[in-house]
């Protein structure tokens, strides 16, 4: 039991230092993005966009390998973490736009919108796209024949 508690520390710590990295490179390109193509509402969802995906390719590798260990193979895992990418895309966006509708300055409204998608990736990610088997279910599960 405190082996599992501590292997399920050690994971969200990991998880957590990819997420950060990947907002560091998303807010990063997030700002430069913006910064060239102005405050306009296209220009922001655009800038958004852009970074997302080029972050989003960052943070599955480093998910898939770092935190997970390569658990899966990508042709099952990759189009369930483009799935969760896309609707993380969407729902980053809308908030985005709500937030700056309601007089939020761009990079605050980004700060607020990644802390507020963080527990649902990490939570999808860990039940449905990396999850493990379970070890004990496979062992109760082989029966031996004499």
């Amino acid at each position: 039991m405190i082996k599992t508690l501590i292997s399920r520390c050690v994971t969200v710590c990991k998880f957590a230092s990819s997420s950060l990295l990947s907002f560091a490179l998303d807010y990063c390109l997030f700002l430069w993005f913006s910064a060239a193509s102005g405050s306009r509402v296209w220009g922001l969802l655009l800038s958004n966009i852009a970074a997302r995906l080029l972050s989003a390719c960052f943070n599955y590798t480093l998910n898939k390998y770092m935190v997970f260990h390569g658990g899966g193979r990508a042709s099952r895992d990759l189009p369930r973490y483009m799935l969760l990418a896309t609707g993380i895309l969407i729902a980053n966006s809308v908030l985005l736009h709500a937030l700056t509708a309601l007089g939020l300055a761009a990079p605050l409204a980004k700060l607020i919108t990644e802390m507020t998608l963080f527990a649902v990736s990490f939570s999808v990610q860990t039940l449905v796209i990396f999850r493990r088997k379970n070890p004990e279910r496979e062992e109760s599960s082989v029966h031996v024949h004499a």
